[in-house]
């Protein structure tokens, strides 16, 4: 099977490897470069997949556009980047489908342009919901999303797009508001939904004519994010879309980094304390048992002298990583330096205590095969406290017990 691939089709030769070097910035993929129509002909006639094409709109063999036409009969998605704007074409572009009409006056639309064709390219790989019972509009919605290579799922009823937000959720939410929802359905509907999700970890648009504006600002009170006018032009529900998926993945990136280590990327202490803190609640709320973990790795000072900060660096990142497999159900967090902290339910007190033993026994045969460094930990473990920063002062003493009773032990606080 032939692998995707971007197509840039410019006459000019210097346009052509700007285009090719700001898109190359962005993606692996290969890049092909045809400067007139009879090579694109030549090219598009080979086994090659083109995911999406930046094409000029006039060409020295093509001087009416007929590179975008031979693109579209290819079902080939397409941006047309031109040198000269013509409002009458631009709307006759759209109305063939193109996915974007970009005028290249300048560096920072040649970036918008390569951006633009690399993130349709990523849509692929994007969900988005569109909650409608309008036939013509849900049509032409579906249409103009596809055409961004967006995965689409159409619903006609709020009970069925509830059901499926039980099990999975989309990266965006479209409402199209009109008379065959109630107002008080939809509200209901949002209301749910953000009691789940927050307006960043899924994002909702609604669509609404002038006269029913009213109705909209109310579902935006509610937790609607954005909205667009019924007479929107394609330029404009594009960019909206775009912005309101590039916004939720921004913040999600920025919620990330905060909640991780930075050298290991498992959790960081802050994250720890604070879903920590949710799960204690949740498992004495249900009266179920929990165990608290803190590992440290022996001796590191030794390691850092002898072997230098950087296999001090692959020994702590080396111990978050066997931590982490080695209590993948449950929540692990690196608390700073080379001390590490877990917390989790326990239905058997002797397996929780073998996967303590399993773990240090792995870390004294492995550490050195794995990271060039001989190297131990110690554990303390406890079942009690009544809140998690008692579980982890407990966890701590039985951890300051095994390195005070010679180190690569597990000691427990009962």
């Amino acid at each position: 099977m032939a692998k995707d691939a971007f197509l840039i089709i410019e006459d000019q030769k210097s346009m052509a490897l700007l285009l090719q070097r700001e898109l190359a910035l962005l993606t692996d993929l290969t890049i092909y470069i045809c400067h007139s129509l009879a090579e694109a002909t030549a090219l598009l006639n080979t086994n090659i997949n083109i995911a999406v094409c930046l094409s000029d709109l006039n060409l020295p063999d093509a001087p009416q556009g007929e590179a975008i036409d031979l693109l579209l009969r290819k079902h080939i998605t397409t941006i047309v980047v031109t040198a000269s704007y013509n409002d009458e074409i631009r709307q006759a572009m759209f109305k063939r489908k193109v996915a974007d009409y970009v005028l290249k006056d300048g560096l920072s639309s040649i970036r918008y342009a390569v951006q633009t064709a690399h993130t349709i390219y990523r849509n692929s790989q994007k969900q988005v919901w569109l909650l409608s019972t309008s036939s013509k509009s849900s049509s032409k919605l579906l249409g103009m999303l596809r055409i961004h290579h967006f995965q689409v799922s159409l619903y006609e009823s709020c009970d069925e797009l509830q059901e499926d937000l039980k099990t999975y959720s989309p990266d965006l939410l479209l409402l199209d508001v009109s008379d065959d929802f109630s107002n008080l359905e939809l509200y209901t509907l949002v209301n749910h939904i953000r009691s789940q999700y927050s307006q960043n970890q899924l994002p909702m648009m609604s669509c609404a004519p002038s006269e029913n504006i009213a109705a909209t600002i109310k579902l935006m009170k509610y937790g609607v994010n954005d909205f667009y006018n019924t007479s929107f032009t394609a330029e404009e529900f594009y960019i909206r879309v775009q912005q309101n998926i590039q916004q939720a993945e921004s913040f999600l990136e920025i919620e990330r980094i905060s909640q991780t280590d930075a050298l290991t990327g498992i959790f960081n202490r802050g994250h720890f304390f604070k879903a920590g803190g949710e799960r204690f609640e949740q498992l004495q709320s249900s009266q179920q048992y929990f165990f608290t973990v803190m590992a440290d790795i022996d001796h590191f000072k030794r390691v850092n002298d002898n072997h230098g900060h950087q296999k001090g660096d692959e020994a702590i990142t080396y111990t978050a990583h066997k931590i982490e497999q080695t209590f993948s159900n449950h929540l692990v967090a690196r608390f700073g330096g080379e001390e590490f902290c877990i917390l989790g339910q326990v239905e058997d007190a002797a397996e929780i205590e073998a996967l303590c033993e399993n773990l240090r026994a792995t870390i004294e045969n492995d550490s050195l095969n794995t990271t060039g460094v001989s190297f131990t930990i110690s554990l303390g473990l406890t079942y009690s406290g009544k809140n998690l920063e008692e579980a982890v002062s407990k966890a701590d003493k039985a951890l300051y017990r095994a390195k005070e009773s010679g180190r690569n032990r597990v000691s427990t606080e009962f």
